[in-house]
C-alpha cells in the first residue's frame, strides 16, 4: 500500500468512528480537560470547536476554545477548574447598544463597521468595534454604557 492510499484509510477510519449529530472538534487540537469540557458543553450544546489551545496567563495555565454556534463565532477563555474568564462572541452590528453606537458614530464618524465581538470578563461587558475609514483599520472599544475604554 502506498502512501495515499494509507492516508486516505486513516481518515475513513476517522470517519467511520464519527458520531452523527454529535458536535464537531477540530483535528489535531488539544484536548480538553474534562472540568472544561463539560462547562462548555452545558452552555453551548451544539456549538462545534473549532480549535483549542493551551495557554500560560499570568502564570496560569488556560484553555483557549474556538467555536462556532451557528451563525456565531465564540472564543472562549477558561480556567483548569472549567470557569469562564473571558468569552468573545461575534455580533451583528445593529446589536450594538445605542450608546455604543452612537459612540461609534461619534468617534469614526464616516467608518464602516467591518466586525463586531460582545465581550465579557468576570461581570464586566465591553465591545470591540473594528472599523475601517478609507483603507485604514482600527479597533474601537466601549463598555456598554459607551464609554470609549
Amino acid at each position: 500500500m502506498n502512501g495515499r492510499s494509507s492516508a486516505i484509510l486513516f481518515v475513513l477510519a476517522l470517519s467511520a468512528n464519527a458520531v452523527p449529530g454529535a458536535p464537531a472538534v477540530a483535528q489535531g487540537s488539544t484536548t480538553l480537560p474534562p472540568a472544561i469540557k463539560t462547562a462548555f458543553r452545558q452552555a453551548y450544546p451544539h456549538a462545534a470547536i473549532l480549535h483549542v489551545s493551551r495557554e500560560v496567563q499570568g502564570g496560569e495555565v488556560v484553555y483557549e476554545v474556538e467555536s462556532q454556534d451557528g451563525p456565531r463565532r465564540r472564543d472562549l477563555l477558561y480556567s483548569l477548574s472549567g470557569q469562564p474568564i473571558e468569552i468573545e462572541e461575534t455580533i451583528p452590528a445593529d446589536s450594538l447598544p445605542q450608546a455604543v453606537g452612537a459612540a461609534v458614530r461619534r468617534d469614526a464618524a464616516g467608518a464602516v463597521v467591518i466586525h463586531v465581538e460582545r465581550v465579557t470578563r468576570a461581570a464586566a461587558l465591553s465591545y470591540e468595534v473594528r472599523v475601517r475609514v478609507s483603507s485604514r483599520t482600527r479597533v474601537l472599544t466601549y463598555d456598554a454604557a459607551g464609554y470609549r475604554q
